[in-house]
This record gives structure tokens, sequence and C-alpha cells, in this order.
């Protein structure tokens, strides 16, 4: 069943005890990518052989195995581009018990109701993932509204944790979200982002804009278990079930979610923004100014929950000038839990690193974690370049990781994990506060991260 509602106006990093949740990465939304994912991570292709292209956006652990959530091509033709599940082994191969072999391919078959043109069908893609406690999975992204338009629908999928449809969830185990009017192609968006509550509801957010892009908002829906919306979760302005926050005129995006009682904190974007929604679905205006945390100049790309109760955002600011020249630099942002700047951080809650001359020219970050002894990491794309930081509590590099608190390693270019790829090159695992790096192209379990463990994302967006 599709909602209706209407409104006015990889590189990836394998990691034991560090976080992305799941979520999806910031920067590039093309809806399709001419990447290649393996189809079987163990065994090279044959000479001549060309898989679909495939592209990996978003990760979490489930059975021991590694969830892979993104798009594939390999139905370009009849379906466009379609979401894609794929679950592998702790070894790296493709898990055949899941889905049908391995994978989940699912299309959501056009325009959310009615025709819109003769062309073919629409591209869809999930951009994260949540495994909750029953091994089932959430994935969310968007399906698009129309062929001569880049209008997207939320869309949502609840799987079995042995990835068949969960047709409990909406009936059919799909929800698709259009906004605007039937057939209308007058909005764009896109969830990056789910948190699971524990009653079985759960939050799922992204960004809402007209599809001429002028402006992107904050968007946060919530779910019942069964995936109706939540019609108790209503703000004015918007429809039942939906915050969308229009108040504002820069791009915001929720790339992550942390809960605060019984409200719900979320940020992204430009101006490092994050606001707090109440679970009536109000917005707590007591939070920040006026309602609004932001910090100005640079984006953010990920957010976590903080030690005392506050949060710290992570993302770039680009065009800082360093020995009068222009940079990109990585920016830290530090809120309390009630959104005020936090300068036990730093001055106006802010880091900026810019020096030593090794940590410039940062232009995307999409990755963020604390670690159990306050120290954080974070991943970041410096110009093709993967480049995980990891800094003290207080933000200063801790110079004791790697080089000069960094580790890199060459330009790749792929956006799938390097860990199932048969490629040749080296790959970057994390356990614990350790860093290892292998020339192996599958990983052995020693490799590979516990249950509790959370992977740190990189998608490059090809």
């Amino acid at each position: 069943m599709n909602h209706s509602v209407r409104k006015a106006g990889w590189v990836a990093l394998m990691a034991g005890a560090l976080l992305v949740g799941g979520g999806a990465c910031g920067g590039d939304d093309s809806p399709s990518s001419d990447g290649g994912m393996q189809a079987d991570a163990g065994t090279p292709p044959d000479a001549g052989t060309k898989l679909p292209a495939e592209e990996g956006r978003a990760l979490a652990v489930s059975n021991g195995g590694l969830v892979v959530v993104g798009s594939t091509e390999a139905n370009l033709a009849t379906t466009g581009v379609d979401l894609l599940v794929r679950r592998y082994t702790a070894s790296g191969e493709v898990d055949t018990s899941f889905g049908t072999q391995g994978s989940v391919v699912l299309d959501f078959e056009g325009p959310a109701k009615g025709p819109i043109s003769g062309q073919r069908e629409q591209d869809d893609r999930a951009d994260t993932v949540a495994v909750l406690a029953d091994g089932s999975l959430l994935v969310a992204g968007f399906a698009r509204g129309g062929s001569a338009s880049d209008s997207r629908d939320f869309a949502v999928v609840k799987l079995k944790a042995n990835g068949q449809l969960d047709t409990s969830f909406n009936k059919t185990g799909r929800s698709r979200l259009h906004f605007g009017e039937d057939n209308a192609v007058d909005f764009v968006g896109t969830l990056r982002s789910i948190l699971p509550l524990a009653d079985g509801r759960f939050y799922v957010g992204g960004f809402l804009t007209k599809s001429d892009g002028l402006d992107e908002d904050f968007a946060v829906i919530r779910y019942n278990a069964d995936g109706s919306l939540d019609t108790t979760f209503k703000s004015a302005g918007s429809p039942s079930g939906s915050w969308i926050g229009g108040a504002y005129t820069d791009a915001e995006a929720v790339q992550g979610m942390v809960l605060q009682g019984s409200s719900v904190v979320l940020g992204g974007g430009d101006h490092f923004a994050a606001v707090r929604i109440t679970s009536s679905g109000s917005q707590d205006l007591t939070f920040g100014t006026s309602g609004l945390a932001k910090s100005e100049g640079g984006q953010a790309h990920a957010l976590v929950a903080r030690p005392n109760g506050g949060i710290l955002l992570a993302g770039e600011r680009q065009d800082v000038q360093v020995g009068g020249t222009k940079h990109g630099v990585l920016k830290l942002v530090a809120y309390t839990a009630d959104g005020k700047p936090d300068v036990t951080f730093g001055p106006a809650g802010v880091r900026e690193l810019t020096a030593p001359a090794g940590v410039l020219d940062v232009v995307d970050v999409s990755g963020l974690r604390i670690q159990a002894d306050g120290k954080i990491l974070v991943y970041a794309d410096v110009y093709a370049k993967p480049v995980l930081f990891r800094l003290q509590a207080n933000g200063d590099l801790d110079t004791s990781f790697g080089v000069d608190g960094m580790v890199r390693w060459p330009e790749t270019q792929l956006a799938v994990p390097l860990f199932i790829r048969s490629t040749t090159g080296p790959k970057l695992a994390l356990l614990g506060n350790q860093a290892f790096v292998t020339d192996a192209n599958i990983y052995a379990s020693g490799f590979f991260p516990d249950e509790n463990a959370r992977l740190l994302l990189k998608s490059t967006g090809l």
C-alpha cells in the first residue's frame, strides 16, 4: 500500500567497536552508479564477464555476517535501477541462505500512483539499514517518482532475517511515502537514517525538497511496527506522522538521530544544524537558539551521542585560509544536551583541524564514532584517498594512532567494501584500538567484527 501525503507550498572500513550505525553516507545523491560490486566476492569473474553495475551505500552486521544495501542495474532495461540488499558471510563470501542466492532486489514499480510517462520504470535505492533485535532488517532510501523528473518518494522495506519480505509490515513488506498531489512530481526526498524504538515503532530521517532543489529540509517520519504511519506524531504544517522542518533556508538533511528520553535529536547538513523533536511531533523550542542549534560554515554528514548527554557532529568546511591558501578542513561541532555550544570541546564548541599539513584538503566526511575510552574516530575522503582520524576526547589529534593521528591508504575509487572484492591493494581493518593493513582479498574471521560491532563506511558515489 502506498501512503500519499500532501504538503503545501563504500570504501568500507571494518571496525570492532566502531559505529556509523548502518546509516547512509553523505555526499552523492545520484540514483545510480557505475561502480560494480562483484557477484561472488571470493572468485574473480571470467575474462570478458560484465557484471551489472552496483553500488553499496550502507552496512550493518547481521547474524555474524555483513549486510550491504544500495542499488543494482541488473534489470536496467526493464525496471531501471533497483534497490539491493545483499548479505556476506564472515569470510567475505556471498551468503546464499539469504534472499535469493544471497541477494534481495526490489523494484518499486514507477510512480507512486498512476502513469506519468511512457518511459521505463524508475530508479530505487537503499541508503540506510538497521538490524532489529530479532534479526529482521529495516532498509530505507528512495523510490523515484517520475522519469521526466528527479522526483523521489520515501521508501522503507522490512525483511525477515532470512531475506524474505516481512508481510506483517504494511501487508507487503514495503512502504512508499509520496509527497504532494497524486501523480505530481514536485518533491525530492530520501531517507538516510533509521532509529528503532523499544516498542517496535521506529523513526526514519532524511531530507525533503521541492524538485527545483533550491532548499533541502529536515524530514523525520515515525512508523508503527506494522508499517503504518504513526499519526499520533504530528506537527502543525506537516502531514500526520511527520515533522518537516521548512523554517530554515539552508540545506538540512538528517544524517543521524539520537534519543533523549522520549524526544529525538536529529542533525546534519549546512551549518551543522540540529533540532530536537518531542514524542508528540512538535519542535522543542528550548533546544539551541529558538529551537535550532547551528555552527556557521561547513556541512555535517554524521552525528553521534556523547557520553555526557550531548551530541557531536562531524563534517567539513571548505575554503579555509591556511598559510594563504584555501583548503578543506575537518570540522567537529559539540553541543550540550540542550543544543548549546559545548565550550569545553573548543571555542563555540568547534574544532577545525588545520595542522599538521597532512590533515588538510578534506572533501567529504561520512564516518563518526566515539570509543568507550572517549576517543573520537572520524572517516573522511581526502581527494579520493581514504583517511581515518583518531582524536582525543577534547578534539586534539591522537598522535599515538597511525602517523600524526591518521591512518591512510591509497586511492581506490571503489564504491563497495574492499574485503568483498577481488582486487589488489591494501585493506584496513580496525579491531578495538588497533589498526591493521592486509593484502588478503578475503578477510579471515579474525579480522571480522563481532556481533556487537558496527561498521564505519564510505561510499565514493561513483
